[in-house]
């Protein structure tokens, strides 16, 4: 199993990375590996006895690089390809 709290984001993970993870590893259920959102105090072995369920075949980026993304390219990829993984940065107002 691949871990994702590896994968850089705070509390929680980047999404993006989520699915390269997901690609080269293997998703398990949620009563085995609970969402915590958090990584503190999180490791790999805590799961090591969840049993493979489901995994991701293709991964694509939507764009050119970060903020180089419009909602149409989005519209176009969900409508080709299926559901897509999003992220954004909220200012402290937020």
């Amino acid at each position: 199993m691949q871990c994702n709290f590896l994968n850089e984001g705070c509390e929680g993970g980047w999404p993006h990375l989520n699915s390269y993870f997901m690609e080269r590893g293997y998703m398990v259920t949620d009563e085995c590996a609970p969402y915590k959102g958090k990584t503190k105090g999180q490791t790999c072995g805590n799961y090591e006895s969840c049993q493979p369920t489901a995994k991701i075949i293709d991964t694509k980026f939507v764009g050119q690089g970060w903020g180089e993304v419009t909602e149409e390219q989005i519209l176009k990829e969900m409508l080709r390809n299926g559901p897509v993984s999003v992220e954004f940065q909220a200012n402290k107002l937020f």
